[in-house]
């Protein structure tokens, strides 16, 4: 069963959430601190007293995590690139960056300004950690988040697909050859470095370490499944664009609104076979009828209700130009399987996920041929 995300806020117009496994780790960083850091440093003090700040200095480091991942945002919107959101989840924070970026150039600047935004947040700790010499727990919260922001950055910074290092190298790998190839190889490198933790992860675990050989072993995991998913979704992408909507689109014929929904079932589904039509309304404005809103209906009341009835405004729609890329990204934001293809104020079509499905597992079936 999949929880969803707590949704905290909006930061320039982007939804912050938390992931349930956010909980995880706030607690792990906090009982640490607690029981280890601020008394082995700041001795003198009750346990609850340690709690407290364990647990101000664990969602002062998320809060330096979402400064990090909304540098990556803001400046992706800036090149035109949608942001959905931020979660917060047990290995730190994630932008939604719906698009690739459209160049090199971009892809460099976006992925750079998380790391350049944690050192900036590292040297601005260490100046009030200057200018705030006092030997006290305020101190100690001071020097933890200049060490963790430097430690952020530089973790970061690993060449590693789909850290932001890796991302870096993409964009200088990109700008000499192709996306696809710059996205392979920076992954090869995220995936080797994932075999690195969880080798780091069995050592500790020989040595004893156990919470350092779970916290190794699960970064070396998580990294290496995001390294592969990274690298199918981007060649899923390089292949969706470089197809037109209005290649794998079907027509259908729109319903007139004074049609009833019993002439709606006989003469216009069984034709086109499609979850949704298009509907002429009374306006002169395009509608959409849904069958889940025909279900609705009762059976014996289909003679007595138009399609004007039950359509409701069109609202979500691709153009016969735009990439199958788009399409199938609008499907996944609204949960929808057809898409109504509009120029105009005319509706030419209908593009459908099973079509876009199934290009895509004929381009992968022909792939794994090809390396047989």
């Amino acid at each position: 069963m999949k929880f969803k995300s707590i949704p905290l806020f909006k930061l320039f117009g982007i939804q912050i959430n938390l992931d349930f496994s956010w909980f995880i780790v706030f607690f792990l960083i906090t009982f640490t601190l607690a029981e280890y850091f601020y008394p082995q440093y700041y001795p003198g003090h009750s346990f609850f007293v340690y709690l407290f700040v364990g647990a101000v200095s664990a969602i002062l480091l998320f809060a330096s995590v979402v400064l990090h991942e909304l540098s990556h945002s803001l400046v992706a919107i800036k090149h035109g690139i949608p942001v959905r959101e931020i979660d917060l989840f047990i290995f730190g924070g994630v932008a939604m960056i719906e698009e690739e970026a459209p160049s090199p150039k971009v892809e460099f600047l976006v992925a750079a300004a998380g790391p350049l935004c944690s050192f900036i947040l590292g040297f601005l700790f260490y100046i009030l950690a200057i200018l705030y010499p006092v030997d006290d727990l305020f101190n100690g919260i001071i020097n933890y988040l200049m060490f963790v922001n430097f430690a952020l950055a530089l973790f970061n910074l690993v060449p590693a697909f789909p850290l932001d290092g890796g991302r870096i190298l993409r964009s200088i790998i990109w700008a000499r050859k192709d996306l696809l190839t710059a996205t392979k190889i920076s992954s090869a490198i995220g995936t080797a470095f994932a075999y690195f933790l969880m080798l780091l992860g069995f050592l500790s675990l020989i040595q004893g370490s156990f919470i350092n050989a779970l916290w190794y072993g699960f970064l070396g995991l998580f990294l290496r499944n995001a390294s592969k998913v990274s690298y199918e979704q981007t060649k899923l992408s390089v292949i969706l664009s470089k197809y037109r909507v209005e290649q794998f689109m079907h027509t259908v014929k729109p319903v007139l609104p004074d049609e009833s929904i019993t002439d709606f079932m006989v003469h216009y589904f069984p034709v086109y076979r499609s979850e949704i039509f298009p509907v002429i309304a009374s306006n002169g404005k395009i509608n959409i009828i849904n069958l889940n809103d025909i279900k609705n209906v009762p059976r014996n009341q289909w003679d007595l209700t138009k399609v004007s009835d039950v359509s409701k405004p069109l609202e979500v729609y691709v153009s016969p130009y735009d990439t199958l890329l788009k399409a199938i990204k609008l499907m996944n934001r609204y949960g929808v399987d057809e898409l109504p293809v509009v120029y105009g104020n005319t509706v030419l079509g209908i593009i459908k996920r099973d079509v876009i499905e199934a290009l895509v597992e004929r381009f992968f079936l022909e792939e794994k041929l090809k390396e047989r």
